[in-house]
């Protein structure tokens, strides 16, 4: 291969890693994601739902907020116990498709977490919010110890009902 196509070709994969690198800051940039959370919480049009303890009753509280036409869900927790190990706070979030685990945190010291989806399910399609206490173990379904939910049976097809911890549907 001649030397000016292979530095053409050197000088394509640079610039491609050098994008790559500059995609890839963006994309972890944690302050950045905490601005857009910040500004959804405190936009006039967001629309809010506040979190109901489950039995036994807890101190824990949340609530789940987006802005119309956005695709970014802000779950809020406070009052959470300190977990241990590999378990974490699991939020899961449900629309007309199912269940899907959009996130895990562990509390701050003062028993404070948030967590943030910009993926689906859309924010306007959710019907159902649930927060556990668990080991992350990949499933979608809601599992572990119930500490919050929130559902809203108008904004669901006919047949939806409140997920029952008991028989874990």
């Amino acid at each position: 291969m001649p030397k000016g196509p292979r530095l053409v070709v050197v000088l394509l994969l640079v610039a491609a890693v050098t994008w790559l690198g500059v995609r890839a800051v963006r994309a972890f940039d944690t302050d950045r994601h905490a601005a857009r959370a910040a500004a959804v919480l405190t936009a006039p049009d967001v629309v809010t739902y506040q979190l109901d303890p489950v039995p036994p009753v807890t101190d824990s509280a949340g609530r789940f907020s987006y802005r119309p036409g956005s695709w970014l869900s802000v779950v809020d927790l406070r009052g959470l116990d300190p977990v241990a190990g590999e378990e974490r706070y699991l939020v899961f979030l449900r629309n007309w498709a199912g269940w899907t685990l959009v996130g895990a945190a562990r509390p701050g010291v003062d028993g404070t977490a948030q967590v943030r989806s910009g993926a689906e399910p859309r924010p306007r399609t959710v019907y159902e919010v649930v927060v556990t206490r668990a080991v992350d173990d990949a499933t979608s379904v809601p599992h572990g110890q119930p500490v919050l939910q929130w559902f809203d049976a108008s904004l669901g097809p006919p047949r939806a009902r409140r997920f029952d911890f008991a028989r874990g549907v």
